[in-house]
């Protein structure tokens, strides 16, 4: 059974960090053990706020806006997803997050991938949620519409008039494989965000940064034996954007992995399914703690 959360412990704050000159925004809950948590594109670190209330009553559970997203300010420059991990790193330090357990999905798994080969000594545990870079494929659908004049058209649907229902229900039916299973927070938080051209433009252009129009442009599959943490691996099995063998073929190459598969279940995984999810998050910690713990 999913943890329950009494109402009293939904105290998830929202700060602000300066990084290089830069707002970084974030929630926080808790304390203890830091755990991060980092969203996909398109979403903002609201997407976690579930998860960061039930982590937090035993850890420090920290979501952060990436750069250009939500309440975070964009990096001066359109670089390459490499600059942005090694400026959540200052931000991680910046918070007081060291060593961190590392959450990410979709493209926030990708960045959780990076600043853990970057410093592998500085992480306590990595999970990857339908995360990119993990193999090439990548949903038709979506290379079509960044790489053809309709990428260009997309961003106006925020102001035209139920272009933000439409940019929402089309996440939902492409992204969950029960979107009637999605909780009421996140059609509430998809459509604020669906009302913004920028925003949807922002998302356009970072699919472009990380895509080719046959794929993922970012494959970190062969460089997983480096990592030398703990790893939980978390795949809906009915997947559209990134497929669940991806996750197959991470099992077989990290050195200290588990590999958990939810049927019935998108790549919306932390919405669709954030009672099971909190449920294998938590036992991962408490597997970290174990382990940690200095033997008699």
């Amino acid at each position: 059974m999913p943890p329950r959360i009494d109402d009293r412990e939904r105290s998830v704050i929202g700060k602000d960090v300066i990084v290089d000159g830069l707002r970084v925004h974030y929630y926080e809950h808790g304390n203890g053990d830091p755990v991060v948590f980092l969203h996909g594109i398109g979403g903002t670190a609201d997407y976690w706020r579930r998860a960061v209330e039930g982590v937090g009553r035993t850890h420090r559970a920290v979501a952060i806006d990436l750069p250009g997203c939500g309440g975070s300010d964009p990096l001066p420059d359109d670089g390459p997803p490499q600059q942005t991990a090694a400026f959540l790193w200052k931000a991680v330090k910046a918070i007081g997050l060291s060593p961190p357990v590392l959450v990410g999905h979709s493209f926030g798994g990708l960045l959780s991938l990076m600043m853990c080969l970057d410093r592998p000594e500085a992480v306590r545990g990595l999970v990857l949620i339908g995360s990119g870079g993990l193999g090439r494929a990548s949903n038709p659908s979506l290379l079509g519409l960044i790489f053809t004049p309709l990428g260009e058209v997309y961003p106006w649907l925020a102001r035209l008039p139920l272009g933000p229902e439409a940019v929402v229900a089309s996440l939902a039916v492409s992204g969950a494989c029960r979107p009637w299973r999605l909780p009421p927070q996140w059609w509430r938080s998809e459509r604020k965000t669906a009302s913004s051209y920028d925003a949807l433009r922002n998302t356009v252009r970072s699919l472009r940064k990380t895509s080719l129009p046959w794929g993922q442009r970012y494959v970190l599959l062969d460089r997983l034996p480096e990592l030398p943490m703990p790893c939980l691996i978390l795949w809906g099995t009915h997947d559209q954007i990134t497929p669940f063998w991806h996750a197959l073929a991470a099992e077989r190459r990290v050195r200290h992995g588990t590999l958990r598969l939810l049927p019935f279940t998108g790549h919306l995984l932390p919405s669709e399914a954030e009672g099971r999810l909190l449920c294998y998050l938590l036992g991962f910690l408490d597997e970290l703690a174990t382990a940690e713990e200095p033997s008699s």
